[in-house]
């Protein structure tokens, strides 16, 4: 077959603009997609992930985060990963219980000193580097900073 039979003439979901795609699933796939999925064209989409990259970043400077420094790109995807990470942080914070107040006093400590090691995060090859961060992790490094008296490990 050749390359244009997987060349579909698309509009952009925001502008209209007409432009192509290759596509390579059989023809029936490529027919269905080309119907059913919303195309943007290079311009809307990075003013799309430049809105939403303003977003998060305002939302993160709300909560004490500094501005993050690489490319727009990456600024772009880091920004997105940190909110994940912050929101994993909230949940588990979110989801302990404890036996004491001196336990939940330990505890809030805690979690305001790992919050404050993220904020030292400027870069944003440190959270595409850390995306993979678990709930656990999380946890593992909390525990480490509760049990230390001053939080330095």
């Amino acid at each position: 077959m050749k390359d244009d039979e997987f060349t579909y003439v698309v509009r952009c979901h925001t502008c209209h603009t007409k432009f192509k795609v290759q596509l390579f699933e059989s023809h029936a796939k490529n027919l269905f997609l080309v119907d059913k999925r919303d195309w943007y064209c290079d311009k809307c989409k990075k003013e799309y992930f430049r809105k939403q990259t303003e977003e998060l970043s305002k939302a993160h400077q709300d909560i004490g985060f500094p501005p993050l420094t690489g490319t727009n790109k990456m600024i772009s995807w880091a920004e997105k990963i940190r909110s994940e990470l912050i929101n994993k942080a909230d949940y588990l914070q979110k989801s302990l219980s404890f036996d004491s107040r001196e336990a939940r006093q330990r505890s809030d400590a805690a979690f305001e000193r790992f919050l404050t090691e993220w904020q030292a995060r400027t870069t944003a090859k440190w959270w595409i580097d850390n995306r993979r961060m678990t709930v656990m992790d999380i946890s593992k490094r909390i525990k480490t900073l509760s049990e230390s008296p001053e939080g330095n490990d």
